[in-house]
């Protein structure tokens, strides 16, 4: 999900942009500030040409999932090898990589800290992986064991239900919070075959939608289209 203005519990807000990003949206959240660990930037088999690395929105999202090669679920499957634990959230990006295109894969390990994967967009490849050492970082582990002991639906499911209520291509998820009523949600983007970009937010608990909406770009107004749910 993109951190716009009129977005409020997305993954893109709350997902790594860089190795350095030390932001977290809406309370508590899964997706936790990694500090920065002096490497180099990972270089990906895929790079974004000059002109598509700065779009923003829906035009970002038709970008990425063109040039992708590798799904959402084949990413954490490979972070999940490199850092066994569970997935708590996934983005697709190229924010600050010289155009390499990568999945960020957020995992709480099995050592009970968050690990940060970044998994090259091409060739599935293991670029960097690195552990939270920001200094709040058992506060965040903490919220986060509390997030998945709340979860019972998982990644999987959540992605599926989101790709039954809008058929697509998922861009991010994102377990979390839900800012109305602290609630435990995943929040799942996906760029639909109709060539727009949709926010899913499923119930963790039940696997129920609770919301979707697509995502308008700014010059469109702020409707944010209908709400649903799977049954």
């Amino acid at each position: 999900m993109k951190a716009t203005a009129k977005r409020t519990l997305t993954p893109r807000a709350v997902v790594l942009a860089t190795a350095a990003a030390v932001a977290l949206i809406g309370g508590t959240g899964a997706a936790t500030a990694f500090a920065n660990d002096g490497g180099p930037a990972p270089q990906s088999s895929v790079q974004l040409p000059h002109n598509e690395r700065h779009l923003d929105d829906t035009a970002k999202d038709r970008a990425q999932v063109k040039a992708d090669k590798i799904s959402q679920s084949q990413a954490t499957a490979k972070a999940l090898q490199a850092t066994p634990g569970t997935a708590t959230s996934a983005e697709l990006d190229n924010a600050d990589r010289n155009g390499s295109l990568v999945w960020e894969v957020e995992v709480f390990g099995e050592d009970h800290k968050s690990h940060e994967v970044i998994i090259d967009a091409g060739s599935g490849k293991v670029l960097k992986q690195h552990t939270d050492r920001d200094d709040d970082a058992a506060q965040d582990a903490a919220e986060t064991q509390a997030l998945l002991k709340a979860d019972k639906t998982g990644h999987d499911n959540a992605t599926d239900k989101a790709l039954k209520a809008v058929p697509g291509t998922v861009v991010s998820y994102s377990l979390d919070d839900n800012d109305d009523n602290g609630s435990t949600v995943w929040e799942v983007d996906v760029f639909g075959k109709d060539h727009k970009s949709h926010d899913v937010t499923i119930d963790a608990g039940s696997g129920k939608v609770l919301n979707q909406h697509v995502d308008h770009d700014d010059d469109q107004g702020d409707n944010d289209g209908d709400d649903g749910d799977d049954d």
